[in-house]
């Protein structure tokens, strides 16, 4: 009996839910947009639902229903647009109408809320646009948008009539930026008196100031020795328009080809000079070249972060200005001061080391006139002591490397203190010669072409 009841109870509950729900939604029944979203030729519409979860949900499906509204606003590109005088390929002018249409979301004003409805559990919501009212707004704001470009495109000109050229190009930059969001269309006003296309006229007039642009190397050719430092002073270029004149500010992005390509970032100083200091020459090999263009990249660094308009710059050609460097090996005099128990002797060291500098890509020169650097060799055998008759020498030396033209030390090391056991103190000696030359071939004279010139 008690289980019938259970039952019965648990029956009569679930009726009396099943009616509460038919009551529900015979008293809220969804409008037919719920079902299929409408289609109207004079209005963008967006229709949205979702999950009654949280306290934003409202919000939420207000977002998704502008989301979708937008995404029924096309973005066309006009013939005349800068996009196709350039003739940008499809991958860009897609990355271009998907920009358009987000900002199209975040921008969109003027729609109107048709109706809302709900469920237990989902929340749904209808917005429409009237596309008149939409083409007035873009209208009025494009407009706005170009006053405030031609204004940055006038200090722009002026600038550059002043020979400014880095404020002309700054300002020219915020002039694109400015129509950013209507470059798909052809944006035709007045300047000066003539009819044009906005865009596309402010892209011209760029790449007309960029074809201004001169950049003259030092020098063409420059002869250098491995090893040498190129600063500031040694290589450059200078940057001027067509007419000569020094331009100041100008950022040059230079690339050094060597065995390895490494890349600076210079500016032109009011006497339109440009410096670059490279240091040491560690690359042996015997063609490298400095590369020098304009560094479109430093120019509008914090002036836009606009991806389209960066993009655009990047059609534009630059000049570029070249120096080569011839590199040769510097020339080696050798200076040999081998000793056995303190008096001078048959080198054994000098010709090893002679030996490995040629085969590394060093000239050794027999005179010092010739020379650009001077290798001092210094060695001695001193007798340790003998035991039934048995001889121990030691031998102790340094090798150090200077430049001729100023003196300057640029290698010294000491040979490492070696030790030769023979049965007379000659036969001794010759033994820790024999050491050392194995020590100065393997070990010192890898060390100093490794440290100074990188190979």
């Amino acid at each position: 009996m008690r289980k019938y009841f259970s039952y019965m109870l648990f029956c009569m509950l679930l009726i009396g839910c099943k009616s509460s729900e038919d009551g529900f939604s015979k008293r809220n029944p969804s409008p037919n947009w719920v079902k299929t979203t409408p289609v109207h030729p004079d209005y963008y519409i967006g229709v949205y639902s979702v999950q009654k979860i949280g306290v934003d949900y409202r919000e939420k499906a207000k977002q998704g229903a502008l989301e979708n509204l937008a995404s029924e606003i096309s973005v066309k590109i006009s013939g005349e647009s800068v996009l196709k005088t350039l003739e940008t390929g499809g991958a860009f002018n897609q990355e271009y109408q998907q920009k358009i249409k987000i900002q199209s979301t975040e921008d969109i004003e003027g729609y109107e809320l048709v109706g809302a409805w709900e469920s237990d559990t989902q929340y749904w919501v209808y917005y429409r646009l009237s596309k008149s009212k939409y083409a007035q707004i873009k209208k009025e704001r494009m407009d706005k948008a170009l006053t405030i470009g031609k204004d940055f495109f006038r200090r722009s000109k002026e600038n550059h009539d002043k020979n400014n050229y880095h404020d002309a190009f700054i300002l020219g930059i915020k002039s694109l930026e400015s129509v950013s969001k209507y470059l798909d269309q052809p944006l035709k006003t007045s300047i000066d008196g003539k009819e044009v296309c906005f865009a596309t006229e402010v892209m011209s007039y760029t790449q007309e100031m960029v074809s201004e642009i001169v950049i003259t190397p030092s020098r063409s050719k420059y002869s250098v020795v491995l090893g040498e430092h190129l600063n500031e002073d040694d290589i450059y270029f200078v940057v001027k328009n067509n007419d000569g004149v020094l331009l100041s500010q100008i950022p040059l992005r230079c690339q050094y080809k060597a065995v390895f390509f490494k890349n600076y970032k210079i500016q032109s100083n009011e006497l339109g000079r440009a410096g670059l200091s490279i240091g040491k020459i560690k690359q042996s090999k015997q063609e490298q070249f400095i590369i020098a263009n304009l560094d479109f990249e430093e120019l509008t660094a914090n002036q836009t972060k606009d991806k389209i308009v960066l993009k655009l710059l990047n059609y534009i050609p630059t000049k570029t200005g070249t120096i080569k460097l011839n590199v040769t090996p510097p020339k080696v005099y050798i200076e040999s001061h081998e000793k056995q128990f303190g008096m001078i002797k048959d080198p054994i060291l000098t010709p090893t080391a002679k030996q490995v500098l040629t085969s590394r890509g060093l000239q050794v020169v027999s005179s010092k006139k010739e020379a650009d650097l001077i290798m001092v060799i210094q060695s001695n055998t001193k007798i340790l002591g003998s035991n039934r008759g048995t001889f121990q020498v030691e031998l102790t030396g340094a090798i150090e490397v200077k430049k001729v033209a100023n003196g300057e030390i640029v290698f010294s090391e000491i040979i490492q203190p070696t030790k030769g056991l023979q049965l007379n103190r000659v036969k001794a000696s010759l033994d820790a010669y024999s050491k050392a030359e194995t020590y100065v071939k393997r070990r010192l004279i890898p060390k100093l072409t490794n440290q100074y010139f990188a190979f």
